[in-house]
């Protein structure tokens, strides 16, 4: 509230000093409080009231005060004016205050000339994708379904705070308009303000560099605020004029996400009135293997060397109603690892949603395939970069999020984040994904980052031993594992039988020569089964972890045969095509086809995992991935990316007590 005469050094000290006429300000709907005492020439004078054009007149105490009536200084020494409507002229409406002694003869005559401007600053501040007529809560930010306060998306094709691009600061026409936030200025009142008197539109300097504000939509976009300016003047005050806000750069450790705009009235350099509303900036988020599928990347390799796979798996992908996207070669220059490179989440506020690409900084062939190829109207991008050099477990085979879960009470409506790390009291020369990803992830608040052990695998990817399938259970999934002790049962079981002979990789190439292993060669190999006992007590103590930060039981577990291999340097890679490392589409799973011992025509690890996923609804289809991803290192979900629907939840609508938990 802006109040007029109650500076000390105002306080004028004579009838003949109080005389005059003062023009000023009045804000609609903002009450401006006058000091009768400090205009009165005694204070025992009375006061009558004149008012010209739409003025209400009240009491310090919110009383309505009839302009007619007499009222003496102290029983009212303050009181208020209130405009509802805005000026179309300057000076249209008048207070004259006149001072009497009690024989009622005047003693002075304050007048005040006042031109009533709207100043309203006003975006969607209720979430329901319009923006509202200054909304109470548009000053703040809640979360919850009854929450309030609006929402910005990050709609440039970079996160430009953390990255080393330039800002060009443009709108690229109505496709970039699509997805940006709006606010209006409401119109004021006539075109020319008073003199002395200015509107501005602020940030500040911090908040500058994370968000874009346009004006003249018309003209392509002219940027009002951004990284290169935090205030910008308001020149056209006679109509309301939309502005368009995009952000710039995602929730991260130095930075909570909420973005403050303020519009002040500024008479003489002092600010006299401001106007103020806050967005938090939506996060970036993964999307878990039970949403549905919209399209599937996978590099084509030169020279055909993956055209086979490429057609086998544009079937499955088929079945589940998405669309498989080959990217030509230029886009990856034989780099195949399309999950590693990239992870395809999404950014969501009211109304509408895009694809973000978060960009590895593992920088190989795949590096510039989202600059080149994914970024456009659909498709945002975001990358993180260090000083430091990234590892094997900075690409983002080594990145899961869990469908929903409840734990301990708690409920995570959009899953848990899973990164691989290390354990060094195990691992000499232990690895760590680097801390500005760690931060970024945490940063986003609301996938509740877990941070589990792949340190103990050569490519250190947690992909290589867990997945999730889709399931009719209570969880609407199933956690699969990788298990060496599982796999040794039933190689076992197959010497039990009578199988001992039965051939393992068969016909396949391996280091230059025949991959070809029996049974009995796998179970009389000592220093491979000790290997595997260590394997399987990794994933044991993964399995826990997991069992209790998405509150799992036993029988929300599978089990799929696999078996590891010691690398140069101690460190495990798989023997086999690992099964777990498998695409999930819908209920359709494009599995690494193992070739495990046959009996009767019949690959016998196939049939084990057909026999405990098939019951759950699911489809298996086994694709020989064997050329080039697994002899590559890696295998069927490794060498693709998918791009998915987002949750049906809005992320906004969560309840706080979920934040301050996770």
């Amino acid at each position: 509230m802006r109040s007029l005469f109650l500076e000390p050094s105002e306080k004028l000290a004579s009838p003949q000093a109080v005389n005059g006429s003062y023009d000023d300000i009045l804000v609609v709907g903002q009450p401006l409080l006058i000091s009768l005492a400090d205009l009165a020439p005694k204070k025992e004078a009375r006061v009558r009231l004149k008012v010209w054009g739409e003025i209400e007149v009240y009491s310090e105490a919110n009383h309505l005060i009839d302009p007619q009536s007499l009222i003496s200084v102290q029983e009212f020494p303050r009181i208020k004016l209130l405009a509802r409507t805005f000026s179309d002229r300057p000076n249209d409406r008048c207070l004259e205050i006149t001072f009497q002694d009690h024989a009622n003869h005047p003693l002075c005559q304050v007048q005040l000339k006042l031109t009533c401007l709207r100043l309203c600053l006003d975006v969607d501040a209720d979430r329901d994708g319009i923006v509202d007529d200054n909304h109470p809560g548009k000053g703040e930010w809640h979360w919850g379904a009854n929450g309030h306060g609006a929402i910005l998306m990050v709609t440039t094709d970079r996160d430009h705070v953390h990255s080393d691009s330039q800002y060009d600061g443009r709108m690229n026409g109505l496709l970039d308009l699509k997805d940006a936030s709006f606010m209006i200025i409401r119109r004021v009142g006539f075109k020319h303000l008073p003199s002395d008197y200015e509107i501005y539109l602020s940030v500040s300097h911090e908040t500058a560099k994370r968000i874009c504000i346009y004006s003249e939509l018309e003209r392509a976009g002219y940027e009002l605020i951004g990284p290169r300016r935090a205030r910008a003047k308001i020149r056209e005050t006679d109509r309301d004029i939309l502005l368009a806000v995009k952000g710039l750069s995602y929730p991260d450790v130095d930075f909570n996400g909420l973005v403050e705009i303020s519009l002040d009235l500024v008479k003489s350099g002092e600010t006299i009135h401001s106007d103020r509303v806050v967005f938090r900036v939506a996060p970036w988020m993964m999307t878990p293997n039970t949403l549905s599928p919209i399209t599937v990347f996978v590099s084509r390799l030169s020279k055909g060397k993956n055209e086979a796979f490429i057609e086998d798996l544009r079937k499955v992908v088929s079945k589940a109603d998405a669309q498989l996207d080959p990217v030509p070669y230029e886009y990856h220059h034989d780099d195949p690892w399309m999950r590693d490179e990239i992870e395809i989440g999404y950014t969501q506020a009211p109304g509408k949603y895009i694809h973000v690409v978060l960009d590895s900084p593992r920088d190989r062939g795949l590096d510039h395939l989202t600059k080149r190829q994914l970024i456009g109207s659909d498709f945002g991008y975001v990358i993180r970069k260090s000083r430091h050099s990234a590892t094997k477990l900075d690409s983002f085979g080594n990145l899961e999020v869990s469908p929903p879960v409840t734990v301990k009470g708690i409920h995570y409506p959009f899953g848990r984040l899973i990164f691989g790390g290390t354990r060094p009291e195990i691992i000499a020369n232990p690895r760590r994904k680097l801390k500005v990803l760690r931060d970024f992830f945490f940063a986003q608040k609301i996938q509740a980052p877990i941070e589990i052990f792949s340190d103990w695998l050569s490519v250190g990817h947690i992909d290589e031993f867990m997945s999730f399938v889709p399931a009719p259970n209570p969880h609407g999934f199933k956690l699969v594992l990788t298990s060496p002790a599982k796999c040794y049962d039933l190689l076992r079981r197959l010497r039990h039988e009578g199988h001992d002979r039965a051939i393992l990789r068969q016909g396949k190439q391996l280091y230059n020569q025949p991959a070809d292993i029996s049974v009995a060669e796998v179970l009389d190999n000592e220093d491979l089964a000790h290997h595997n006992q260590r394997c399987q007590e990794h994933i044991d103590w993964n399995r826990e972890v997991l069992k209790q930060e998405l509150g799992l039981d036993e029988e929300d577990i599978i089990d799929l045969p696999s078996l590891f291999q010691r690398d140069e340097n101690g460190r495990a890679e798989t023997f086999f095509p690992n099964m777990v490392n498998m695409l999930v589409l819908k209920q359709h799973l494009a599995i690494p086809k193992p070739f495990g011992p046959e009996v009767n025509g019949q690959c016998q690890f196939e049939a084990y995992v057909r026999g405990v996923l098939e019951p759950l609804g699911l489809f298996c289809h086994f694709i020989d991935d064997w050329e080039p991803y697994f002899r590559g290192g890696g295998e069927i979900h490794c060498g693709t990316n998918t791009g998915r629907q987002p949750f049906p939840q809005k992320w906004w609508e969560i309840e706080p007590t979920f934040l301050e938990c996770s």
